[in-house]
């Protein structure tokens, strides 16, 4: 009976995933389905519609969170006492958003990101006791992925990196290069950088190098921004786990590790006028920490817990025209707790909570406009015969942040949110 109420809480994830959580993270990357009854199926949908608005330093106001789907499937099989195998196929990671206004007029205008991943992932589990079980896995996943960048924003700092790149080759060896935050700031009015680059250089420097930043400012305007394309591309990744389990009262601590994959796609960019620059870029998706708890606490009554790290710091995607990382986001620390009841034979429900801090950084990515959250999900269980039906309700609050574009705030946004639905049917054969 607890074994049973424990799937019901499976739905949870579905119906809060991703919600701009932790990064570009979606699935959340559950390997829950080792632990179902061999010959267990299911799918599952789910839906997230975020609103994250904001309003730029001009006075224009976006909401820039697209609503996305997520899918799923899982098969069970083996022997629960012995050896089992799942096989689990989700989308882990992803990103949907899109900036609206005029690129001339507004500083992020036409700016956006379409991240999406497919992955499908085999775990099999050995049991060395009946309480203590190891996990391995391997997983073929693919990425791909298409960034644009506009704005004024986006038009000062990557003109000032460009018209800073092409002073410094004409340097001397040795001689100190230009920076082009420095360069960036000189043009924004900051007369201290606008001194230090004369005082450097020669006097009259920065009046030459505000000609070019002009030229190359409407040469950007001009051509539509900076565009990226990352084509798909599909590696194979491998995880390790163990648990612990008391199935008389259906405690679980079950711990599952990914490690790092390592990517390398073919890209297209265009900027400043040069039209479809073919290159590649290596990057990586990153390692994570999964650790999963439950225990009966009453009867028919479930506690879950659930902690994921995941290792955003160290996934660099840095294009060759462009030359500075597409990505820029910390590391993610998620928690979540959840009780759920069974009321009856065919009848259970859930409630979940869940955590992610705010960081530090005075800025974000405009990629990725939050900082932090706290999410509700509520949910259901039907089960008739071997037929279980599971739906879900999430909403999360959003946490506040100022997105910038070199360390400069280009827009700020608060009072965000994202609802979530999930529906998951599961038969055991």
């Amino acid at each position: 009976m607890m074994k049973t109420l424990a799937l019901s809480t499976s739905i949870l994830a579905l119906a809060s995933s991703a919600v701009l959580a932790g990064g570009l993270d979606r699935s959340g990357q559950s390997i829950s389905a080792i632990f179902s009854a061999p010959g267990s199926t299911s799918v599952s949908f789910g839906t997230v519609k975020p609103s994250i608005k904001g309003t730029d330093t001009a006075g224009n106001s976006y909401n820039v969170g697209d609503a996305y789907q997520q899918y799923g499937y899982s098969f069970t099989g083996g022997k629960a006492d012995a050896f089992s195998y799942a096989l689990i196929i989700d989308q882990p990671y992803g990103a949907n958003v899109t900036y609206g206004n005029s690129p001339l007029t507004s500083t992020l205008g036409g700016t956006m990101a379409d991240l999406s991943s497919h992955a499908a992932t085999v775990v099999g589990r050995y049991a060395l006791s009946s309480r203590f079980s190891v996990l391995g896995g391997i997983s073929l996943e693919t990425v791909e992925g298409t960034v644009n960048l506009n704005g004024t924003s986006y038009r000062g700092a990557i003109s000032a990196a460009a018209v800073a790149k092409g002073f410094n080759a004409s340097l001397p060896s040795g001689a100190t290069e230009l920076s082009s935050a420095t360069l960036g700031a000189a043009a924004l009015g900051d007369t201290t950088a606008q001194t230090a680059i004369d005082t450097t250089y020669g006097a009259g420097t920065f009046a030459t190098l505000a000609g070019s930043l002009g030229t190359t400012a409407t040469n950007f305007a001009t051509n539509d921004g900076y565009k990226f394309n990352m084509k798909q591309d599909t590696s194979v990744g491998f995880l390790l786990g163990a648990a612990y389990e008391i199935p008389d009262i259906a405690l679980r601590l079950a711990a599952s590790y990914r490690f790092e994959t390592d990517h390398s796609a073919a890209t297209t960019e265009s900027m400043l006028g040069l039209s479809s620059v073919p290159g590649t870029v290596d990057y990586v998706t990153p390692q994570s920490f999964n650790l999963d708890f439950q225990t009966g606490v009453a009867k028919n009554t479930l506690l879950t817990a659930n902690f994921r790290w995941t290792d955003f710091s160290a996934v660099d995607v840095v294009p060759t025209l462009l030359g500075s990382d597409l990505v820029n986001i910390d590391d993610s620390y998620r928690y979540s707790i959840g009780v759920a009841h069974r009321f009856s034979d065919q009848f259970a429900g859930t409630v979940s909570l869940s955590y992610e801090e705010a960081g530090n950084a005075a800025t974000v990515s405009p990629l990725g406009p939050t900082d932090g959250l706290y999410g509700l999900t509520v949910g259901g269980r039907y089960s008739k015969n071997n037929v279980n039906i599971s739906g879900g309700l999430n909403y999360t609050w959003l946490g506040a942040a100022n997105a910038g574009v070199g360390g400069q705030t280009a827009a700020s946004f608060g009072s965000n949110s994202a609802v979530g639905a999930g529906l998951k049917i599961e038969i055991v054969f």
